[in-house]
């Protein structure tokens, strides 16, 4: 079954796969203390996306920006969390998202859809203290992705899902009372092939000492080919997010 999709559709899929790398950096501020720590964060990536992204004999190209993949969300969450004593941290992130749409085709319309969740966890240590310290990371991701499509009765799906490691560095640097900048870089791999890194720099404000709002620039490169799965795609854009520390 050979189908072209619709450039909309083509990138709400392509943006599904795009999600199985992507670890977000929840960032905990301020010098390291004697008692445990920790930070919830809520975010939203505002990212448009190019690339290609191949399920079995499906291959779409993909230019879009976040507003052409919004329609096709039917749900999704994301959050971050961290806890932190001393020089040690552990972090969670979570990724669960729900894609879907009705594409017309010579031979029909056809019911598109595709889950995708991403659990990341990881340990951080504090490599340098100080007023910009740097903190070194590394873990775990796992990653899932199942595409559907069917046409006339008939269904097409494929999953994929893998255990990763993953390595990083983050550092803070503070400015006027109650801002900070961000910088995040980290590196994996993707099903123990090819790779996938991640760059983010960005900016925090604390308005009272466990309220904070975030927000930046992400970027997200992932190169994966597999038996039925292919991805050569980079995510960019704007992100923004709460902090809520207690």
């Amino acid at each position: 079954m050979n189908i072209r999709l619709t450039s909309k559709t083509a990138a709400a899929l392509a943006a599904c796969a795009m999600l199985t790398a992507w670890a977000g950096p929840c960032a905990a501020q301020g010098p390291a203390g004697a008692h445990w720590e920790y930070e919830a964060s809520p975010y939203l990536w505002a990212a448009g996306l190019d690339g290609t992204t191949t399920v079995g004999d499906l291959s779409v190209e993909s230019d879009h920006s976040f507003s052409d993949l919004v329609d096709k969300i039917d749900f999704g969450l994301t959050g971050a969390f961290e806890a932190r004593k001393g020089r040690w941290g552990i972090l969670f992130d979570a990724i669960y998202i729900k894609l879907s749409d009705d594409v017309a085709s010579p031979r029909g319309t056809v019911d598109v859809e595709a889950v995708q969740q991403m659990y990341t966890l990881g340990g951080a240590w504090r490599a340098l203290e100080g007023p910009a310290p740097v903190d070194l990371i590394g873990g775990l991701r796992y990653n899932y992705l199942k595409p559907t499509l069917g046409l006339g009765g008939v269904e097409r799906s494929q999953s994929k899902d893998a255990v990763d490691p993953y390595i990083g560095v983050r550092g803070h640097y503070p400015l006027d009372p109650g801002w900070n900048l961000i910088g995040y870089l980290d590196v994996g791999t993707f099903d123990g092939s090819d790779y996938a890194w991640q760059l983010l720099v960005g900016a925090s404000y604390a308005w009272r000492p466990d309220r904070s709002i975030k927000f930046g620039y992400r970027q997200l490169k992932t190169k994966y080919s597999g038996e039925r799965i292919e991805l050569d795609t980079t995510m960019q854009g704007l992100y923004i997010g709460v902090g809520f520390r207690f």
